[in-house]
């Protein structure tokens, strides 16, 4: 299913039939039921299409990522690292698209990892500000979101 996520709709073909958006939907709805099926499953897609020369599967692997965050929240916990690094990476990928994924990702992490995402301010902020200055207003408006969750979570825990 994961790989559905790089698979490009047609300009003429509606959105909510789009093959990524389905898929981006069935995932979701798996990870919300089945967890600890899903995660290990989309942790290794994710891992190895971070580094694919394809754009589409490096955007593809933070858009799983964020999208099972909700689900998936207790075992995204204890791999936390593991996963900031990739879509932190790939909030400074040359590729706009990315880079947006990354930033969506991002956000669902700040609102669904409260709090252990918080104890990782010190790699979080500094790419948080980074990409307030990306050039797409995409990755501004998304980034924008996940600092206001971050802040929020950060202000009621000190």
């Amino acid at each position: 299913m994961c790989p559905l996520l790089a698979e490009s709709a047609d300009a003429d073909e509606d959105d909510d039939l789009a093959p990524d958006r389905a898929a981006a939907e069935v995932i979701d709805t798996m990870a919300l039921n089945l967890s600890k099926h899903v995660f290990p499953t989309v942790f290794e897609f994710a891992s190895l299409s971070s580094q694919s020369a394809n754009p589409k599967f490096r955007e593809a692997s933070v858009t799983a990522l964020g999208v099972v965050s909700e689900g998936c929240l207790e075992l995204m916990k204890d791999k936390l690292e593991s996963v900031l690094h990739i879509v932190l990476g790939a909030l400074r990928d040359p590729e706009q698209m990315v880079r947006g994924a990354a930033s969506f990702a991002l956000g669902q992490f700040a609102e669904h990892l409260q709090p252990e995402i918080v104890s990782h301010y010190g790699s979080v902020l500094p790419c948080i500000l980074n990409a307030l200055e990306d050039a797409s207003d995409e990755v501004k408006v998304n980034i924008t979101k996940a600092s206001m969750y971050y802040a929020n979570h950060i202000s009621t825990t000190v």
